[in-house]
């Protein structure tokens, strides 16, 4: 009977909390022990690993990236911290990311992208493209989206590159006095929304001249969620009254943009069962390659709904970041923009069209959108589960570690970019100073992104046009600042005086 005294239960909840902390330790300690062999900072507690650290210096005004430049600077190119209990190796060695990128045994973590699958509980982008972990499926959906990333459908994008451009000059011409501060950086977030959403989805969503457009509000509300979903994951549980207001707010602007979406394929498939004629854009393309959504049991409407979420999140920001942190390069670097400028009058002439012919011919353009991705990738980083271990320097990693593969710190890497803090565009003159597998602004093999030839394209269309039509003086007092909100940007917001080129 005294088994079930108050004395008696306390001491068996007492017994078992010990069994708990005890395993617990034991536990940890193992996992503790499987990393020993590799550099590493200290953990700042035995439980919370290097957690405290980490909150710490983004806290402060340092970011992810930073810190882990500075790691890198510390214990040399392979090294390890802990999330808790789970250990995160950074390797960065060439032959290793080789490895990695192109065996599909290594998977990305669910964990890495589950922020961006469901926001507070809310379906965003789902099991889309960037999504998807599972290899097959993975596989499957790219040779989906493949035909519409061909040369042709490229090409045929020129008119609409060239056309939301103009309409950017335009909007420019009429503040380009000389003193107005001008935020770059937005002013290219617009123009790669209204690009992506006429090219991919036939929509015009007129954003780069209604700048209060509710598109660009809810798409501003969602990634505001996602960067909150991940530096603070308990609000999605959370009870208080103004969590669950934000969760709300969150959750509502998610379904304005997939119900936009929705809205669209309904229209296009109407209008295709209908006889009209389609546009040949990325929408339409799919629709083909689906069957109008019947042809594969895996991709139906509400798949095809993270993939038009997908296109904004992937399709837009990355451009635009690149674009700002390069006008922000080349304010720090008179002599780079006095070369770049030369070469788009000369390519241009008196044609204020950029011809898919043209594109070949500014090569200088190209190095320097390059070396800007090399020094400030929007999409900094990526991660994998190792399927099995793998030997780096000396070094073995256990499978079932999760790297990080990390082009911003990559980037910085003496030992593959010569004088690696130097804004040089020549290194990437015949490929000089350009190691593979060391620059992957774009990730690198079966999960590389599909985007990029589109993006390449539009930001040298639109780069020409800009430079060709005016000159630029970043506002005094922006350095090299990044922020990290999903991608990298630049803090200052690329903020430039703008007047006609004489």
């Amino acid at each position: 009977m005294e088994l079930f005294s108050p004395l008696g239960v306390l001491g068996v909840f007492a017994g078992l909390l010990l069994s708990v902390f005890l395993f617990l330790v034991v536990y940890f300690a193992y996992c503790h022990s499987l990393y020993a062999h590799i550099p590493g900072p200290k953990r700042d507690s035995f439980f919370t690993g290097n957690m405290s650290t980490l909150r710490k210096r983004v806290h402060e005004g340092s970011n992810l990236p930073e810190y882990l430049y500075d790691l890198m600077k510390e214990y040399g190119p392979v090294y390890h911290i802990f999330l808790m209990h789970r250990a995160i190796v950074m390797a960065l060695d060439a032959p290793f990311h080789k490895e990695v990128f192109t065996t599909v045994a290594h998977i990305k973590p669910y964990s890495g992208y589950r922020y961006l699958s469901n926001v507070f509980g809310t379906r965003f982008m789902g099991n889309g493209l960037i999504t998807e972990t599972v290899p097959s499926k993975h596989a499957k959906r790219r040779a989906l989206f493949s035909p519409a990333f061909h040369r042709k459908y490229l090409m045929s994008l020129m008119d609409q590159f060239n056309f939301s451009a103009d309409v950017l000059v335009n909007r420019l011409t009429t503040i380009a006095d000389g003193k107005t501060e001008v935020a770059m950086l937005d002013e290219f977030n617009r123009l790669t929304l209204d690009v992506i959403a006429k090219v991919a989805f036939d929509l015009r969503l007129n954003i780069t001249e209604e700048t209060e457009s509710p598109f660009v509000k809810a798409l501003t509300m969602t990634m505001q969620g996602i960067q909150n979903s991940f530096k603070a994951p308990w609000k999605e549980f959370s009870p208080l009254p103004s969590d669950r207001q934000y969760r709300h707010q969150v959750g509502e602007a998610i379904t304005f943009l997939r119900e936009t979406g929705r809205e669209c394929v309904k229209r296009r498939l109407e209008a295709k069962r209908k006889g009209e004629d389609l546009p040949q854009d990325i929408l339409t393309y799919i629709l083909q390659a689906s069957e109008d959504l019947e042809g594969d049991e895996d991709f139906k409407m509400e798949e095809m709904l993270d993939e038009f979420v997908s296109f904004f999140l992937a399709g837009q920001e990355t451009t635009a970041n690149t674009l700002a942190f390069a006008l922000v390069e080349l304010g720090h670097h008179p002599d780079v923009m006095h070369r770049l400028k030369t070469e788009a009058v000369a390519v241009m002439g008196d044609n204020d069209y950029v011809a898919y012919s043209d594109l070949g011919k500014l090569d200088y353009m190209m190095m320097v959108l390059k070396e800007t991705l090399r020094l400030w990738p929007p999409a900094f980083s990526t991660s994998r589960d190792l399927g099995y271990d793998v030997e780096v320097r000396g070094y073995t990693v256990p499978a079932g570690t999760t790297v990080w593969l990390n082009a911003y710190v990559m980037g910085r890497n003496g030992e593959y970019f010569k004088n690696p803090l130097d804004f040089d565009p020549d290194r990437f003159k015949d490929n000089e100073d350009k190691t593979l597998y060391a620059y992957f602004p774009f990730s690198l093999g079966h999960r590389s992104c599909i985007g990029q030839p589109f993006a390449l394209i539009e930001a040298r269309v639109i780069m020409a046009k800009l430079l060709k039509k005016f000159d630029f003086e970043l506002v005094p007092g922006q350095g090299f600042e990044i922020l990290q909100e999903l991608t990298l940007k630049p803090k200052g917001r690329s903020r430039n005086y703008i007047t006609l080129a004489e």
